[in-house]
């Protein structure tokens, strides 16, 4: 238990949660661990939860068009997180999230990130600034029609 305490407290968002919201999510969390190349997530897929990466990385693509190849948007290492947008809007998932390297994830499920929402706007306010740095380098890497 201690261990995922100290995973989330080095993820930004999570990092001055009080010490029993940080106990909550490590007992409420999904530890995973993958293989390297290894799905995580599909594009397309309906988003049930957000990733914490505690040890490995990851590649994120995004499948842009039909028969294009396709487009890399990241790469992910430990403390960093994914699937928060559909986390936080419910609709499928934007982007395809595969291991490039043995990977241990913790999950956290809509409805528990939610409501640890509820109780710490304090996460809100830390992922805003991750989220628009994540929306304009999509903007960027489009290509030009």
């Amino acid at each position: 238990m201690e261990q995922l305490i100290e995973s989330l407290k080095k993820v930004p968002m999570f990092g001055g949660l009080r010490p029993e919201y940080l106990e909550m999510l490590a007992k409420l969390a999904n530890v995973r661990t993958y293989k390297k190349s290894e799905v995580v997530i599909k594009q397309g897929e309906p988003g049930t939860g957000l990733f914490i990466i505690v040890t490995g990385s990851v590649a994120i693509t995004s499948k842009s068009r039909p028969g294009m190849p396709d487009l890399m948007l990241a790469n992910m290492g430990k403390g960093e997180f994914f699937g928060d947008m559909s986390l936080i809007d419910g609709y499928s998932r934007s982007a395809t999230v595969t291991t490039t390297a043995e990977c241990q994830v913790l999950e956290l499920n809509r409805w528990v990130f939610l409501d640890a929402l509820r109780r710490e706007p304090n996460i809100a306010v830390t992922m805003l600034p991750v989220l628009v740095k994540r929306i304009r380098n999509l903007e960027e890497a489009k290509p030009s029609r």
